[in-house]
């Protein structure tokens, strides 16, 4: 399957490959990995002596390759943050991400990307840096008026931004974006909320609340804004994305969420609804674009939920 499918994978953006799980040797690499790194395939292959564990970094490797394990002993994916070693043996953060496919020789291959996120990590070193700074050079009510200031901006329950707060966010950045520039309002509903307060208690209902703010943390980047639009709502703005970025990740987030969430060995199953809307095509302002996301959001519950719906100029 490997070898008939290799210009087909060639086309996949992004820094994708495929080992073997028993053996941990790399199946295939992708133009897209090779070029993240600058070396040619046999190059790469020599360096990491065609090993994804030999990839990472040394001290990382027992606990990587645990989790991974531990993951796929249970499901078919399987994600993980690490270092590997960069083309001067320097250090690069990485996502990555793998899904197990049973190939139809019996073999068992992971198929997976990794998105490289070592300006992130270093940008938020950089913050955490200047945030210090700031501590030890400001008096304490100026720290007490930043607190109090991020406070009233944050949802209590989920750590995320109120609905004021990501409506002003998002308003600011679409009134500074250019008109070539595209971006993305997806609108967030959970589906059948209230038969879980019903069911289980709204103590219950808070956990799942915060669950699902956990996966939306994980699933979209740092620089996207992340909302809690009231109650079982939720809202993303991503940034300068393309459609097919975007409808990449509302895929990751319906399957995140679709997983069964366990409470006192009782399961709650859970999904969520999307609709999403895009600048400019779709409208140029926040207030207009947020209709048209809604109204696709109505859409996606009543096609039966589940899913996401892209608006669609009736």
């Amino acid at each position: 399957m490997i070898s008939e499918s290799m210009d087909l994978m060639n086309r996949i953006p992004g820094a994708f490959f495929v080992f073997d799980r028993q053996s941990y040797k790399f199946v295939f690499v992708s133009d897209g990995l090779l070029n993240l790194f600058g070396l040619s395939e046999k190059a790469f292959l020599e360096k990491y002596y065609n090993s994804f564990e030999m990839f990472m970094y040394k001290e990382d490797r027992k606990n990587v390759k645990e989790m991974i394990e531990g993951q796929l002993d249970f499901q078919d994916y399987c994600e993980a943050n690490f270092r590997v070693k960069g083309i001067f043996d320097d250090e690069k953060d990485v996502i990555f991400q793998g899904r197990l496919v049973v190939e139809n020789d019996g073999s068992e291959n992971v198929y997976s990307v990794l998105f490289d996120v070592t300006e992130m990590v270093i940008s938020q070193k950089e913050i955490n840096r200047m945030n210090q700074d700031l501590y030890d050079k400001t008096n304490q009510e100026k720290i007490r008026q930043v607190q109090l200031s991020h406070k009233a901006n944050m949802d209590a329950l989920t750590g995320l931004l109120n609905k004021s707060a990501v409506t002003e966010a998002i308003t600011t950045y679409l009134i500074e974006s250019e008109k070539d520039q595209m971006h993305a309002l997806l609108m967030i509903d959970c589906d059948d909320f209230k038969s879980v307060n019903d069911n289980f208690g709204h103590a219950v209902g808070d956990e799942v609340i915060k669950y699902f703010a956990s996966v939306l943390k994980r699933t979209f980047r740092d620089s996207d804004i992340k909302g809690r639009f009231g109650g079982d709502e939720f809202m993303v703005f991503m940034k300068n994305t393309t459609k097919d970025a975007t409808i990449l990740r509302a895929n990751q987030l319906n399957e995140a969420i679709r997983k069964p969430y366990l409470k006192d060995g009782k399961k709650i199953n859970i999904s969520c609804s999307i609709g999403v809307a895009y600048f400019p095509k779709d409208a140029g302002n926040f207030e207009n674009l947020f209709n048209m996301a809604d109204e696709a959001l109505y859409k996606a519950k009543s096609f039966g939920k589940d899913r996401f719906f892209e608006y669609k100029k009736e």
